[in-house]
């Protein structure tokens, strides 16, 4: 199947929509994800698709594949998997970034639904999702290849009754009886790469994935993405990122997260490009972070990126003798960029840092800073080719009319190709779409004149840590279960690296006392996912509250500033006592204003807080 790519140096807006004057069908062809990699292979078969690492060293190779051979193995794991029997499977993966893994994402959505479930969560987490999604199929690896991981799995793996297939990578475990159990690597060498044996009728609304994001009871959020979904994405970046066949780009994203599926994966292989994909822990793993200069040298890697507090670490990395001149840009979203991170980024790399915004139920595409165009700091760009994006209301039937006019700050809702048809449970979905194709996306900015979007704060109380939206509720109900605890507020606290770190405020019940160690270690035994486990309890005598008794979190998110700064401030001199001004401008970047007499403590403190995403100013 040969295919036509349309591509021209978009710069803005105008170039958005000179774009979207030509034919969508003759755009993006591509009506599925297999007839995607069907036309790489056929246009650019020979050229390198994927190169696995099998740790942080560079040269260790363990697997690489061309655009033909990837095909190939796409194809030999959908005739497997649909080789189960039974209706179209939801298959869920439980794994580290293995070699397989990609295979088996894009062939398990030939074959079925893939669900990438996070391998952090609980097993207690991990069996809900399983049931809520209704999965029939489990691929993990086995304790030869993860130990930890089949650890994880092991104790519940009896309960999991709807659970037909357990697909073990690796080689089957010893002595296990579960008749279940299949060697995932033997069977899959028994299926031909040449055709699908089961070919089945895939169109852009047919389900792809599910993927999970935070929710508002403990549980994630499942979110259903289509085959049109993942590939417009993909396209769409390829078209603002200017991406081609010749470019390389490292991922080392958990593919549990729609960074490591689309924006460092598909976006890149969808335009025949090759990823470098590093050691099963990603960026995780402090050696890959250290090793990414050479990376880049070793494979003449054009792409760099990550989320925020990847890219700060890198920044941190000296360049030494490694030749990093084939880099021409950076790509970064999914969290609060420090604009000092920014700059050592770029000073360190000599290459633009493009920031792009996005969610899992957007395919990670919402707005993107084009390669070619004008790069305010501050901005994540332009809308998606044939989306948009709308500032104003969000109630039900609000969708309607123009939006806000340039410059005024209100909620964000956007629509168009890359957005998913809702979550799969109708409780979720609630005040979801408010009319007209728009969907809340739960943030809060303004469009400049030339139409970039800036955000400036968000709707909900999310906190984010290092890409990771963690729902306060998680935390919050855990800490009102306490019996002491009479009310209870989850807030970020400013970090350096993880851009913000939760931290949960406590309010006692009247006449008992809280032991503020006791109540963390009670409340982090018993959240699920480690992202969410707070910082530190913090007792007050009262959660600040509204005049019609609702907390007031941004008074909290103040004293967690001023807390952080504090803390800081104690650690270059115990004895020095600063003034501090916090004013939180309705959402916007908090300004900080530090009254210290002391120059030389003052320019420690300044330097020590510079990567936090505050506007500080000192007197």
């Amino acid at each position: 199947m040969k295919t036509t790519r349309w591509t021209f140096p978009v710069r803005g807006e105008e170039d958005i929509r000179a774009l979207e004057t030509r034919p969508y069908d003759e755009l993006v062809p591509s009506r599925s994800i297999y007839q995607l990699f069907e036309a790489n292979a056929e246009l650019h078969g020979d050229r390198p698709a994927i190169t696995v690492l099998a740790n942080p060293d560079p040269a260790s190779v363990s697997a690489s594949y061309t655009h033909s051979q990837f095909l190939g193995e796409i194809t030999r794991v959908a005739n497997l998997l649909s080789d189960l029997g039974g209706d179209v499977p939801t298959i869920a993966i439980l794994a580290r970034n293995y070699a397989m893994l990609p295979a088996i994402i894009w062939g398990g959505q030939t074959a079925g639904v893939i669900s990438c479930l996070n391998y952090l969560l609980t097993s207690d987490v991990i069996r809900q999702l399983l049931a809520a999604e209704r999965a029939t199929v489990l691929i993990v690896p086995g304790p030869a290849l993860d130990t930890e991981l089949w650890n994880k799995l092991a104790p519940i793996l009896s309960g999991l009754d709807e659970i037909r297939h357990v697909m073990v990578l690796g080689g089957l475990p010893q002595g296990q009886q579960d008749p279940r159990l299949v060697d995932f690597d033997a069977e899959l060498a028994l299926q031909p790469s040449s055709h699908l044996l089961r070919p089945r009728v895939i169109d852009r609304d047919t389900i792809g994935s599910i993927l999970h994001t935070g929710g508002t009871t403990g549980l994630p959020k499942l979110v259903p993405q289509t085959h049109g979904n993942q590939i417009h994405a993909a396209w769409s970046f390829g078209q603002m990122f200017s991406i081609d066949e010749t470019d390389v780009i490292i991922n080392g994203m958990p593919m549990f997260h729609v960074g490591g599926t689309i924006t460092f994966q598909l976006t890149v292989l969808a335009a025949a490009g090759h990823m470098i994909l590093t050691a099963p822990a990603g960026f995780r793993d402090p050696a890959v972070v250290a090793n990414y200069w050479a990376t880049v040298d070793r494979f003449r890697v054009t792409m760099a990126g990550g989320v925020p507090t990847t890219i700060a670490a890198i920044a941190d990395v000296p360049v030494g003798d490694n030749d990093i001149s084939s880099l021409r840009m950076a790509l970064t979203g999914g969290a609060i960029l420090p604009s000092t991170v920014a700059a050592r980024f770029e000073q360190r790399a000599g290459i633009p840092l493009l920031e792009q915004y996005g969610m899992t139920e957007t395919m990670a595409n919402i707005a993107t800073t084009p390669f070619h165009g004008d790069k305010r700091r501050g901005s994540v760009g332009y809308r998606a080719p044939f989306g948009g994006i709308r500032i104003g209301p969000t109630t039900p039937d609000d969708g309607k009319g123009d939006g806000a006019a340039p410059g005024v700050i209100g909620p964000v809702s956007c629509r168009g190709p890359n957005v998913f048809p809702g979550y799969l449970s109708a409780r979720h979905r609630e005040g979801l779409f408010i009319g007209d194709g728009w969907m809340s996306t739960g943030d809060i900015g303004f469009l400049t004149p030339k139409g970039q979007l800036v955000l400036t704060g968000r709707e909900k109380d999310l906190i984010i840590r290092s890409a990771h939206n963690i729902d306060p509720a998680v935390i919050e109900e855990v800490a009102n279960g306490h019996p002491d605890v009479s009310l209870s507020a989850a807030v970020g606290m400013p970090d350096a690296y993880a851009g913000e770190v939760p931290v949960i405020f406590v309010e006692p019940v009247k006449d008992r006392q809280v032991d503020p160690v006791d109540l963390l270690r009670y409340i982090t035994e018993r959240v699920p996912e480690p992202p969410a486990k707070p910082r530190q309890v913090i007792v007050i005598a009262e959660i600040p509250k509204t005049g019609v008794g609702k907390i007031f979190k941004p008074a909290l998110r103040e004293q967690a500033i001023r807390r952080k700064i504090d803390d800081v401030l104690a650690g270059i001199d115990p004895a020095a006592t600063a003034e501090i001004v916090i004013d939180m401008v309705s959402g916007k970047v908090p300004e900080v204003r530090i009254t210290l007499a002391d120059t030389r403590t003052r320019a420690r403190l300044l330097s020590e807080l510079r990567d936090l995403h505050l506007d500080i100013r000192t007197d």
